[in-house]
């Protein structure tokens, strides 16, 4: 018996075709690089906002750890509104205003201390609880005490006509009028200099001038 190596026939007398194979590339998956990617985005960000929370963290002195509640600072708001619960420095202005308060000055022999700032100034805003502290323990002086403020910047943004009188050229300013004059004044963000210049002119040997 010969062996044969022809293909084999078919009914209809015809050869089958060598049958074709198809090979189907599969899309090589990118979602682990996306998530890859997104992780790394996430370290830096929080990387990034904890710098950021450690440099804001590192000009605070209340010892508060970034993220957390700053220590005592509650406490310490709700004293100051304790101490000063209403407002107590009257802020003017115009020159008419600051001449009424002069001529009260006059008038009762009152101290008026002035505070002349700007909202924008650092020292101002340092100085301003305790210049208010002070005028709340104004009562324990022997004659009475005025305490004004006054912003030197206009709705403008321009310098105000009352320090532009009095040329008013650095701020926090704190000007003392005994009588309706001026008798005393300085630049300074140091709340004892202010106290002990409420001091000096409110002392029982401390005389109007005329």
């Amino acid at each position: 018996m010969i062996g044969s190596f022809l293909p084999l026939p078919t009914t209809s007398g015809r050869s089958l075709p060598p049958r074709a194979t198809t090979t189907t590339t599969l899309p090589f998956p990118r979602s682990p690089l996306r998530l890859r990617r997104r992780r790394q985005i996430r370290v830096s960000v929080s990387s990034s906002s904890s710098s950021e929370s450690n440099e804001e963290g590192a000009g605070s002195t209340n010892g508060s750890l970034p993220g957390l509640a700053p220590v005592n600072g509650e406490e310490e708001e709700e004293e100051d509104d304790e101490s000063c619960p209403v407002e107590c420095v009257t802020e003017f202005k115009t020159d008419e205003e600051l001449g009424r308060f002069l001529e009260r000055s006059r008038a009762t022999g009152a101290l008026v201390v002035v505070d002349f700032f700007r909202p924008s100034c650092g020292s101002c805003k340092y100085i301003e609880q305790g210049f208010m502290k002070l005028c709340k323990g104004s009562g324990d002086h022997g004659s009475p005490v005025i305490f004004l403020k006054h912003n030197v910047i206009d709705e403008y943004d321009e310098q105000s006509e009352v320090a532009e009188r009095l040329r008013i050229k650095v701020v926090p300013l704190f000007h003392f009028y005994k009588a309706g004059v001026l008798v005393e004044s300085f630049a300074t963000r140091d709340k004892d200099r202010i106290t002990a210049a409420i001091a000096k002119y409110t002392s029982p040997e401390q005389e109007p001038e005329e």
